[in-house]
């Protein structure tokens, strides 16, 4: 080996050593960061919401579309490489590069902590991407896929399809070691970067209370949670929090407490043993009919119907969220008060549309003028979580709100109570009459930013607390 080799593999040793994070140390041993690519070149990679650079991963490169793709969501600090053992088996039982599909969300080293609100605009763009991309190949639209979430990855997927509004366009989706009910790891006290996602999975916090509200399982959505539930076997859940992988209304599956397996955090999703029951359940939902279009909710005075004839209409009127356990009926008719959540689906061709939210003001209700939208605080830059109060002028008009940054909806989340915002989000509100009438949309940032709180700790302002907050409310970004 040449000295000037030796000298390259001895700075890496010492960076190593020092746990530099691969940001510093490539462009220290003048290297670029390895980044998996295994994209096809006609594919338009989305950019990360977190480190604004295209999300390197697998996915595509031929064999056609022959049934629901799937999309794999990986956890906190690491990348779509994680999932390169669950796509080899995917393809082993019959699925093709076409049909399997992961990016990289996050910023993919332990230096920067990746959230679920935070993660959630990523989601969005991996799922819009992957699909329109298929669409465009095979000339049919691609209107559902296949979910597969790991640890962050599964409160990430029920973030995204709540805030989206996006049930509809998943047919399965699978968690695997979810910190549905929380993780021990995470404190309402943390400091440092990883503060964002333990103010959002501590146990029993209000982010997660959130995330529940109106049910677990919303939508025609099938769910399958998968997890330890031994308590010994995945480290990040001992007794009391063996269960929390489950969600109720799943088919919940604790696998090692169940088949004597031993199989830890890192293995439970990519153990031959898991993804056989992951696949063997995948295989028996309905598939959806080639060329179909899905059904949309229609209203008519005070009835509600499906826009195909046959759809059925699927919904509640207590502000929970219509499951795949809510009756359907052809035609519902509407009284003056409540707030009716809706989706419709066709039993034949096994397609959905969007939740959409309804209200009726009654034969004889007089002439309204839209109502207002008022959202407190106003956005802003915080230290810690702040709870967001929403009202409007209307005092019979129903509140919908997201805090996905993509267009507000009628199915959007039913605010009930103040919003805990936990961290970076774009906040979009919209308050709804009984005759429909809507105000207009009202988007406001948040940013709970640990820039501003070392900004306000500066050794500068420990000398003198009167040294201005030098701070523009720029989060960090990169990788």
């Amino acid at each position: 080996m040449k000295l000037e080799q030796r000298l390259v593999v001895a700075a890496a040793v010492l960076l190593l050593a020092a746990c530099a994070p691969r940001e510093v140390l490539f462009p220290a041993l003048g290297l670029d960061a390895p980044k998996l690519d295994l994209l096809p070149a006609d594919f338009e990679s989305p950019r990360s919401y977190e480190t604004e650079q295209p999300m390197p991963g697998f996915g595509g490169g031929g064999g056609g579309v022959h049934r629901v793709p799937v999309i794999w969501i990986h956890g906190n600090t690491v990348s779509a490489t994680f999932w390169l053992p669950a796509r080899q088996y995917f393809l082993e039982q019959g699925y093709t590069q076409d049909e399997t599909w992961a990016l990289s969300y996050g910023w993919d080293n332990p230096r920067y902590f990746d959230s679920t609100d935070l993660s959630v605009p990523s989601v969005d763009r991996i799922v819009n991407a992957v699909t329109n991309y298929l669409t465009q190949l095979t000339g049919e639209p691609v209107q559902q896929v296949d979910v597969i979430g790991h640890s962050l990855g599964v409160t990430l997927v029920r973030q995204w399809m709540k805030q989206t509004n996006s049930y509809h366009r998943v047919r399965n989706f699978i968690g695997v070691a979810g910190a549905n009910d929380g993780v021990w790891t995470a404190w309402n006290d943390t400091r440092g970067q990883q503060r964002g996602v333990s103010w959002e999975l501590f146990p029993d916090s209000p982010w997660l209370k959130q995330l529940s509200a109106g049910g677990e399982t919303p939508g025609p959505t099938r769910y399958m949670m998968l997890y330890d539930g031994s308590g010994w076997g995945d480290v990040l859940f001992p007794t009391p929090l063996e269960d929390s992988g489950s969600l109720e209304g799943a088919n919940n599956v604790a696998f090692n407490r169940e088949d004597g397996m031993y199989l830890d955090h890192l293995e439970l999703p990519r153990a031959p043993e898991t993804m056989a029951v992951m696949l063997d359940w995948v295989a028996k939902a309905p598939v959806p009919d080639d060329g179909a279009r899905r059904p949309v909710m229609r209203q008519t005075g005070r009835l509600l119907t499906a826009s195909q004839p046959g759809a059925l209409i699927h919904c509640t009127d207590d502000g929970s969220q219509p499951d795949r356990q809510t009756p359907g009926t052809e035609r519902l008719l509407m009284t003056v008060g409540p707030v009716y959540s809706c989706y419709p689906q066709h039993p034949e061709t096994q397609l959905a549309g969007p939740i959409e939210r309804f209200a009726w003001a009654g034969e004889q209700a007089p002439a309204r003028e839209a109502p207002s939208l008022q959202i407190e605080p106003a956005g802003g830059v915080f230290e810690h979580p702040v709870e967001v109060t929403l009202s409007s002028d209307d005092p019979d008009a129903f509140i919908v709100y997201n805090t996905s940054g993509t267009p507000i909806e009628t199915g959007s989340p039913l605010y009930r109570e103040p919003v805990y915002v936990a961290g970076p989000v774009r906040f979009t509100a919209m308050a709804v009459g009984p005759d429909g009438q809507r105000s207009d949309p009202v988007t406001v940032e948040f940013d709970i930013s640990l820039e501003l709180v070392e900004a306000r700790h500066t050794l500068q302002r420990q000398f003198n607390p009167e040294t201005p907050v030098n701070y523009a409310g720029d989060r960090k970004k990169g990788r």
